[in-house]
């Protein structure tokens, strides 16, 4: 039944873990989503905002970096339509108050915080946000707002920033469904554990089995072409031989 309701938003077959993601999703729950680079997690996301904006909810996709957001801004409007997709990155806001808006885990975190209410939090706006931000301090921007997907979701083991993927969960309202998409995690079970005791919402993880599908491989150019950076072409950090 999940396969027939989300195969029809993709033009390509969907895989049993994609399609595991997707109901979890659509029946309410938090889901993480691990799996290796290039497996097709953001499929999982992408499923996401299909959900919501289907149900006439608003959506938010979270990246970690302002070049990747607004990649991923270009390519949600080529999906839902220019007019249905905003774009907040701290120095830039596009088409605000969108169904489905692309942005910075930063941004995300500091909207969270100010739908706490708390002035504590508010005093707390970080760097990324500019003065269109600060002005809307006691506002619920995340009223309207079902679902949010934290892509890159590994990035809250980094020592420093990794703390804004955290705060970013704690202080997401009740009413949102949070959607984490990972690179393979050791400890992945108890992050599903502890998501699921800070927000209160049965919590989903799914695991993609296997390597990377695209293998990994080191090169160098130079104006006479492509070398390969090691002797043996599969070794390397992330590469099939390590």
């Amino acid at each position: 039944q999940s396969r027939d309701r989300l195969q029809p938003y993709f033009s390509f077959p969907l895989d049993d873990w994609q399609i595991e993601a997707g109901g979890a999703i659509w029946d309410g729950y938090n889901v993480i989503v691990c799996a290796p680079t290039g497996a097709g997690k953001t499929v999982v996301g992408e499923m996401a905002l299909h959900i919501a904006f289907e149900s006439g909810s608003n959506a938010i996709y979270t990246t970690p970096l302002k070049a990747l957001s607004n990649q991923k801004f270009t390519e949600l409007r080529n999906i839902f339509g220019k007019d249905n997709v905003g774009l907040s990155t701290g120095d830039m806001s596009i088409n605000r108050g969108a169904r489905v808006t692309v942005m910075t885990t930063e941004v995300y975190r500091n909207m969270a915080w100010r739908s706490t209410g708390s002035d504590d939090n508010n005093k707390s706006i970080a760097d990324d946000s500019l003065l269109e931000e600060k002005q809307l301090l006691n506002t619920d921007e995340l009223a309207d707002n079902q679902v949010v997907v934290l892509d890159e979701f590994h990035y809250m083991g980094q020592q420093g920033r990794g703390g804004v993927w955290e705060e970013s969960v704690i202080t997401s309202p009740d009413h949102t469904q949070i959607v984490g998409l990972s690179a393979t995690l050791p400890n992945a079970a108890r992050l599903a554990s502890w998501m699921e005791g800070v927000t209160g919402r049965k919590t989903i993880l799914v695991e993609a089995a296997g390597g990377r599908p695209v293998p990994l491989r080191y090169m160098f150019a130079s104006r006479d072409g492509l070398y390969k950076l090691f002797e043996d072409g599969d070794a390397g950090p992330g590469a099939p031989r390590g």
